[in-house]
């Protein structure tokens, strides 16, 4: 059976994307996939150009339109993984027909809901692990129909700062969508990895995006923390741009297309001429970008690992090296990048992330994979949500 289509959106700091699709014994097929780039739109997190992102969101919106021969009403939205907690709580309502219905487990988020957290911060995502009948009988589904007068669950509360709930969810609602559902961007990513084709369920996820890195430690399959390194592969088309003088675009093309390309170095032909301070031409040549993507990836990685120690040693974890990494993110598909993972031997398991999702092959749409998953397990859990959710004052 085709399960219910869900519409998903990420705003990240290159583009706004969206994804439309459903989800087939565990992974997200795709209906519909688009991005508009976004140019200066977000930093840390923080959505500085609104009305460039609500342009986005809109020609995004009449593009699916187009396309599917429906309108886009509801969207499930991606919110950037920043100043991150988690916390497990259990709650336990009777039971109103001593048998478990979907109005106990709406009954149960409500309770979770009014768990008390820090005044500027806000649970976005309810995320049940397992439910208990009173005869302490355990399951991982919510156990419908199942006879018993109380019905316990343990849970995941997913907490984010206000600023950035109520800035996202305007700034859609501004574009004329509601949200139906929010999700920490990381944790959508780790829902996507929650597959068979994962061989681990325990790792650290670094995922390289253009303005930022962020490594999450995922146990389990479930999300601990996220730390942020303000460096991402946009650093790097800079760096290229502005030693070779060359443009942006240009600078772009070569990282992508050759990146840590060393063969033929023997074919001694320029790639690209830039401009240099005194407007002399400059030539560029394989073993340029070669050696210039090389020293940046490498000083990059070790910026990661030092990041995952720090880590390490903030949550008394020893033997942090027999913890698979698991890279995802546009920087981990710079042209054989393969090769900077391989030269560190301090983390023996390292691993880039191929998804082999149908219609997205493409790492740029994974949170949006992951959203689809994400929702779809809430539905199965807890119903689908009729309601869309609005912006929070905290009086």
């Amino acid at each position: 059976i085709m399960d219910i289509k869900i519409s998903t959106l990420e705003i990240s700091a290159s583009a706004v994307k969206l994804v439309v699709g459903y989800e087939l014994e565990g992974s997200p097929y795709v209906l519909y996939a688009n991005k508009v780039a976004l140019s200066q739109a977000i930093s840390a997190g923080e959505i500085v150009a609104p009305d460039q992102v609500i342009n986005a969101i809109k020609v995004l919106a009449a593009d699916a339109r187009e396309a599917l021969g429906e309108t886009i009403s509801e969207v499930v939205l991606a919110l950037p993984t920043i100043d991150f907690e988690v916390f497990r709580g259990t709650q336990t309502t009777n039971t109103l027909s001593n048998k478990i219905d979907r109005i106990d487990i709406k009954n149960i988020m409500a309770l979770f809901r009014k768990n008390r957290v820090d005044p500027n911060k806000v649970i976005v995502a309810i995320l049940p692990q397992v439910f208990k009948t009173d005869s302490d009988q355990v399951y991982r589904l919510l156990p419908l129909g199942e006879v018993s007068n109380t019905l316990t669950v343990e849970a995941f509360l997913h907490v984010l700062p206000i600023w950035i709930y109520n800035s996202y969810i305007e700034t859609v609602q501004k574009a004329g969508l509601k949200v139906r559902k929010v999700y920490p961007d990381k944790y959508a990513l780790t829902e996507l990895l929650n597959s068979p084709a994962t061989a681990t369920n325990t790792y650290f996820l670094v995922d390289f995006g253009a303005k930022q890195t962020s490594i999450t430690f995922v146990s389990n399959h479930n999300l601990y923390f996220s730390r942020i390194i303000n460096e991402g592969s946009d650093d790097l088309t800079y760096l290229l741009a502005q030693k070779y003088g060359l443009e942006l675009k240009e600078a772009d093309r070569l990282k992508k297309d050759f990146g840590l390309d060393h063969r033929n170095v023997s074919v001694n032909f320029p790639l690209a001429t830039g401009i240099g301070e005194r407007g002399e031409e400059i030539k560029v040549f394989l073993s340029d970008i070669y050696s210039t993507c090389q020293t940046f990836l490498n000083s990059h990685l070790q910026k990661v690992l030092s990041e995952i120690k720090i880590v390490g040693k903030s949550q008394n974890m020893p033997n942090l090296n027999k913890y698979p990494l698991l890279f995802v993110g546009g920087g981990s598909t710079i042209y054989n990048y393969e090769e900077i993972i391989g030269s560190d031997r301090s983390f023996p398991d390292k691993y880039i992330v191929k998804l082999d999702t149908i219609g997205a092959r493409d790492l740029t749409y994974a949170v949006n994979l992951g959203l689809i998953k994400a929702y779809s397990k809430y539905a199965q859990d807890i119903g689908d949500e009729k309601a869309s959710i609005g912006t929070l004052t905290r009086s």
